[in-house]
Protein backbone atom coordinates (compact mmCIF):
# COMPACT_ATOMS: atom_id res chain seq x y z
CA UNK A 1 0.00 0.00 0.00
CA UNK A 2 1.02 3.56 -1.09
CA UNK A 3 2.30 5.94 1.68
CA UNK A 4 0.95 9.25 1.03
CA UNK A 5 3.08 10.61 3.60
CA UNK A 6 6.24 9.47 1.18
CA UNK A 7 4.57 10.85 -1.89
CA UNK A 8 4.12 13.84 -0.61
CA UNK A 9 7.76 14.60 1.08
CA UNK A 10 9.23 13.26 -2.50
CA UNK A 11 6.91 15.42 -4.42
CA UNK A 12 7.68 18.52 -2.20
CA UNK A 13 11.36 17.53 -1.42
CA UNK A 14 13.36 15.89 -4.83
CA UNK A 15 16.57 14.50 -4.37
CA UNK A 16 18.91 17.37 -3.96
CA UNK A 17 20.94 16.64 -6.90
CA UNK A 18 18.16 16.38 -9.30
CA UNK A 19 16.96 19.66 -7.89
CA UNK A 20 20.31 21.20 -8.60
CA UNK A 21 20.30 19.91 -12.50
CA UNK A 22 16.83 21.31 -13.11
CA UNK A 23 18.00 24.76 -11.21
CA UNK A 24 21.08 25.05 -13.47
CA UNK A 25 18.95 23.78 -16.67
CA UNK A 26 16.11 26.64 -16.18
CA UNK A 27 19.05 29.17 -16.18
CA UNK A 28 20.86 27.76 -18.75
CA UNK A 29 18.05 28.38 -20.76
CA UNK A 30 15.83 31.35 -19.35
CA UNK A 31 19.82 33.61 -19.06
CA UNK A 32 19.81 33.48 -23.03
CA UNK A 33 16.06 34.42 -23.39
CA UNK A 34 15.79 37.01 -21.01
CA UNK A 35 19.52 38.34 -22.47
CA UNK A 36 17.87 38.03 -26.58
CA UNK A 37 14.59 40.16 -24.64
CA UNK A 38 17.36 43.13 -23.20
CA UNK A 39 18.79 43.43 -25.87
CA UNK A 40 15.95 43.45 -28.63
CA UNK A 41 13.76 46.32 -26.77
CA UNK A 42 16.70 48.26 -26.15
CA UNK A 43 18.24 48.04 -29.76
CA UNK A 44 14.71 49.53 -31.33
CA UNK A 45 15.60 52.92 -31.98
CA UNK A 46 12.53 55.60 -30.69
CA UNK A 47 11.04 57.43 -33.37
CA UNK A 48 11.39 60.63 -31.95
CA UNK A 49 14.67 60.54 -31.88
CA UNK A 50 15.06 59.64 -35.43
CA UNK A 51 12.85 62.53 -35.77
CA UNK A 52 16.09 64.96 -34.92
CA UNK A 53 17.15 66.98 -37.65
CA UNK A 54 16.99 68.86 -41.14
CA UNK A 55 14.52 67.10 -43.32
CA UNK A 56 14.09 69.20 -47.07
CA UNK A 57 11.07 68.73 -49.54
CA UNK A 58 9.99 70.66 -52.63
CA UNK A 59 7.00 72.32 -53.11
CA UNK A 60 5.76 74.39 -55.75
CA UNK A 61 9.65 74.44 -56.97
CA UNK A 62 10.14 76.09 -53.83
CA UNK A 63 13.12 74.01 -51.30
CA UNK A 64 11.43 73.95 -47.86
CA UNK A 65 13.57 72.87 -44.86
CA UNK A 66 11.37 70.88 -41.62
CA UNK A 67 13.30 71.19 -38.69
CA UNK A 68 12.55 68.91 -35.89
CA UNK A 69 15.39 69.42 -32.28
CA UNK A 70 15.44 66.38 -29.30
CA UNK A 71 13.31 69.21 -27.23
CA UNK A 72 10.38 68.29 -29.04
CA UNK A 73 10.31 72.19 -31.26
CA UNK A 74 10.00 72.42 -34.82
CA UNK A 75 10.39 75.03 -37.47
CA UNK A 76 10.15 75.42 -40.99
CA UNK A 77 11.74 77.47 -43.10
CA UNK A 78 10.88 78.03 -47.15
CA UNK A 79 14.42 79.00 -49.18
CA UNK A 80 14.76 82.52 -50.42
CA UNK A 81 13.42 84.43 -47.24
CA UNK A 82 15.28 86.00 -44.42
CA UNK A 83 12.65 84.71 -41.18
CA UNK A 84 11.52 81.17 -40.33
CA UNK A 85 7.91 80.91 -41.37
CA UNK A 86 5.99 78.55 -38.89
CA UNK A 87 7.86 77.43 -35.41
CA UNK A 88 6.11 75.40 -32.74
CA UNK A 89 6.23 72.39 -30.24
CA UNK A 90 5.28 68.56 -31.49
CA UNK A 91 3.99 65.48 -29.38
CA UNK A 92 4.61 62.20 -30.38
CA UNK A 93 2.16 59.18 -29.07
CA UNK A 94 3.43 56.03 -31.18
CA UNK A 95 3.60 56.86 -34.95
CA UNK A 96 1.45 59.60 -34.44
CA UNK A 97 3.02 63.61 -34.31
CA UNK A 98 0.53 66.93 -33.54
CA UNK A 99 1.92 69.64 -34.58
CA UNK A 100 0.96 73.03 -32.04
CA UNK A 101 2.19 76.20 -34.32
CA UNK A 102 3.27 79.01 -31.74
CA UNK A 103 4.66 81.33 -34.12
CA UNK A 104 6.06 82.90 -37.46
CA UNK A 105 3.93 84.29 -40.67
CA UNK A 106 2.29 80.87 -41.21
CA UNK A 107 1.45 79.92 -38.47
CA UNK A 108 -2.22 78.82 -37.24
CA UNK A 109 -4.01 78.60 -33.61
CA UNK A 110 -5.11 75.10 -34.69
CA UNK A 111 -2.76 72.10 -33.72
CA UNK A 112 -2.69 69.06 -36.82
CA UNK A 113 -2.07 65.54 -36.18
CA UNK A 114 -0.23 63.15 -38.71
CA UNK A 115 1.18 59.49 -38.96
CA UNK A 116 4.95 59.73 -39.83
CA UNK A 117 6.98 56.86 -40.65
CA UNK A 118 10.97 57.29 -40.54
CA UNK A 119 13.61 55.88 -41.83
CA UNK A 120 17.69 57.30 -42.49
CA UNK A 121 16.73 59.19 -45.43
CA UNK A 122 13.09 59.68 -45.53
CA UNK A 123 10.65 60.99 -43.16
CA UNK A 124 7.12 60.27 -44.38
CA UNK A 125 2.96 62.12 -43.11
CA UNK A 126 0.44 60.99 -43.62
CA UNK A 127 -2.42 63.16 -42.24
CA UNK A 128 -5.10 62.08 -39.86
CA UNK A 129 -6.50 65.09 -38.47
CA UNK A 130 -5.54 68.87 -39.56
CA UNK A 131 -8.45 71.66 -40.63
CA UNK A 132 -5.12 73.93 -41.07
CA UNK A 133 -5.01 73.50 -45.29
CA UNK A 134 -1.86 75.05 -45.90
CA UNK A 135 0.14 72.99 -43.28
CA UNK A 136 -1.45 69.84 -44.54
CA UNK A 137 -0.35 70.56 -47.61
CA UNK A 138 3.09 71.35 -46.82
CA UNK A 139 3.49 68.02 -44.54
CA UNK A 140 1.59 65.22 -46.05
CA UNK A 141 4.44 63.17 -48.55
CA UNK A 142 7.97 62.38 -48.25
CA UNK A 143 10.73 64.51 -46.72
CA UNK A 144 14.70 63.22 -47.77
CA UNK A 145 16.78 63.72 -44.66
CA UNK A 146 18.84 67.12 -45.40
CA UNK A 147 22.92 66.50 -45.71
CA UNK A 148 24.87 67.57 -42.45
CA UNK A 149 26.25 70.99 -42.97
Amino acid sequence: MRNFKDDYRTKINPNPSIMKSVIFTRTILLTPALFFSIVTCYGQDDPSDQLVGKWTKALNERSITFTFSSDNKYQVEFAGDAEIDVYGSYMITGTQITFNDEGGEYSSDEPGAYEFKVSDTSLTFTQVDDTVYGRSMLVVGTWSRASPE
